[in-house]
């Protein structure tokens, strides 16, 4: 008996919910489990588990200790996984943390070539909320620059520097005035993204400060830019998040000289005792790939 073979037993049986499937997972026998999680009882002094014919329920204790050890048995296997990619192929498991609209409408482009190029590498993408502040249970967290943070626990690298435009559909745009000034913009249904209603102020360059209004606000840039596509209106967002609908003609640029000022999107990863491999191959993937045009300016 040793404790990391007990311990991932016993965080094992309550992933599974059951000896028997706990078993199954890790090759062994019920008996074998029952004798593991007695012992690791037995060296604790407490109970961790409530055990019957049908069911088995944490104690406040087991889930105490489940919580620490599960993640602490995710980081052995992790800098287990990392000493190994120092010197051979590059493995493991890779949390991804991101604001949706970059998951969704940047990170995916790329992630599959990633993935062909690091096979053994697995992907887990986690969507958060502009603003957030890192997660340590995530190996990367990707966000604007965070002005306002300062933790000795993480290190920030800039990904790729972007600017918000305006978009409209050919569809929407057909049979109206040419757009030839931002004041025109004031006079059409702009589709808002966020929370702070239908009617937004927003800065570009040199100091141009625009009141826009619309019939459509979402939180969701998937409908953001549907609603785009379709025709309801003009959306203010980076080049990159549409740029699989500027490729295809479903959307143009309007006013591609009037932009906001320029953001920074940063990674930030927490400060280990063991290099960050996987993390750092794709935050150089990332960089690699990154609109150049948005990267340097």
């Amino acid at each position: 008996m040793d404790w990391i073979t007990c311990t991932k037993s016993f965080v094992t049986v309550v992933d599974q919910g059951s000896l028997a499937q706990a078993a199954t997972k890790l090759n062994t026998s019920s008996s074998a489990l029952s004798k593991r999680l007695a012992w690791l009882e037995k060296q604790l002094g407490v109970q961790l588990l409530k055990r019957t014919t049908r069911s088995l329920t944490m104690t406040d204790a087991g889930r105490l200790f489940y919580q620490r050890s599960a993640r602490l048995l995710d980081d052995w296997h992790q800098m287990l996984a990392e000493t190994t990619s120092t010197y051979g192929e590059v493995s493991g498991v890779l949390r991804i943390g991101a604001p949706l609209a970059v998951g969704s409408r940047l990170l995916v482009n790329y992630l599959a070539e990633f993935i062909e190029v690091y096979p053994n590498i697995q992907v887990e993408l986690h969507t958060n909320t502009p603003g957030q502040l890192p997660d340590l249970n995530l190996d990367v967290f990707i966000s604007r620059e965070l002005t306002d943070f300062n933790s000795s626990s993480y290190i920030a690298t800039k990904l790729f520097n972007y600017s918000n435009g305006f978009y409209a559909s050919p569809s929407y745009l057909e049979g109206k005035p040419l757009i030839e000034s931002p004041e025109q913009l004031t006079q059409h249904n702009c589709l808002m993204y966020g929370t702070h209603g239908h009617e937004q102020e927003h800065l570009f360059e040199n100091d141009i400060r625009l009141r826009l209004k619309g019939n459509f606000t979402t939180q969701n840039p998937e409908a953001l830019v549907a609603a785009a596509v379709a025709g309801m209106g003009i959306i203010l967002s980076g080049e990159n998040t549409v740029k699989r609908e500027l490729l295809k003609g479903l959307l143009v640029p309007v006013l591609p000289e009037l932009k906001q000022p320029v953001n920074s999107a940063y990674a930030y990863y927490p400060k280990l005792d063991y290099n960050h491999v996987k993390t750092k191959l794709f935050i150089d993937f990332i960089k690699a790939k990154s609109n150049p045009a948005e990267e340097n300016r």
